[in-house]
């Protein structure tokens, strides 16, 4: 119980946060948010470049954020649907091989073990 009090605690302060700081009002004042992150975040960047030998690479812009996200949203929502348009055949298909199994389980004859036809 405590657990969840804490999990609920943090994701209640994230959330108080990001309304707080326009993270959901309109998209200019999520641009400048992303800015002043960017701007905030570089010098620190900068030094765990001189720590790690890798190349890390330049944030996005805010038109390609954008743009992928749309991207990635439809391709989520085009197989969502895809889904559902194929879900009733997906469904007999399933349905017909259930029953063929079934049918053929209970109309194949019993076998005898080598045990017994070697007694006979």
């Amino acid at each position: 119980m405590l657990k969840f009090g804490i999990k609920t605690a943090v994701l209640g302060s994230a959330v108080y946060y990001t309304v707080d700081k326009g993270v959901w009002k309109d998209s200019s004042t999520t641009s400048a948010l992303y800015e002043d992150l960017e701007k905030g975040v570089s010098p620190y960047v900068g030094e765990l470049k001189k720590q790690i030998p890798y190349e890390l690479p330049p944030l996005p812009s805010n038109d390609r954020i954008s743009y992928l996200f749309k991207y990635y949203w439809n391709c989520g929502v085009k197989t969502t649907f895809q889904f559902l348009v194929d879900l009733p055949t997906h469904t007999s298909n399933a349905a017909t091989k259930t029953y063929n199994l079934i049918s053929s389980s209970l109309t194949a004859e019993p076998t005898t073990s080598s045990s017994e036809q070697k007694r006979k």
